[in-house]
């Protein structure tokens, strides 16, 4: 994976330590900031980008649906409808993980401040870990 990139943070926030994360990362367009940039980088990587090729046809929708599932992972609007189990039929192996949590992580530490990107992290990994165990029966 070629990591040469360095994108500018996220604007500072205004919000108080205890608030959700969803908060403190800005909000809708701070998660759509960190999003928007992780799938302009992730999507061409080598060992997944022939998935997303193959299954993302409306990359607009496809980045509003995510947009949508990290504000209600982080604790904002309740907006996203579907699961995680359509990831299953994608038949995503270990390195297709690999790949995708790799990316996300070094997205989120150039774009977030650290506890947030800590927490960010965190949250993929156990997403990760639940889709492997979904698939794995």
């Amino acid at each position: 994976m070629n990591f040469d990139y360095i994108v500018p943070p996220n604007p500072p926030v205004e919000a108080a330590p205890f608030a959700p994360l969803y908060e403190r990362i800005g909000g809708e367009e701070g998660i759509a900031r960190l999003v928007k940039w992780f799938y302009a980088r992730v999507r061409y990587e080598p060992t997944v980008e022939a998935i997303f090729r193959e299954h993302v046809q409306d990359w607009p929708a496809h980045l509003q649906t995510i947009i949508a599932f990290w504000a209600q992972m982080t604790g904002g609007p309740q907006n996203y409808a579907g699961g995680m189990g359509r990831h299953i039929f994608l038949r995503l192996r270990p390195e297709h993980y690999a790949v995708w949590l790799s990316v996300w992580e070094k997205n989120c530490r150039e774009v977030l401040p650290e506890r947030e990107a800590d927490e960010m992290v965190a949250l993929a990994h156990h997403f990760g870990t639940k889709l492997q165990q979904m698939a794995a029966g």
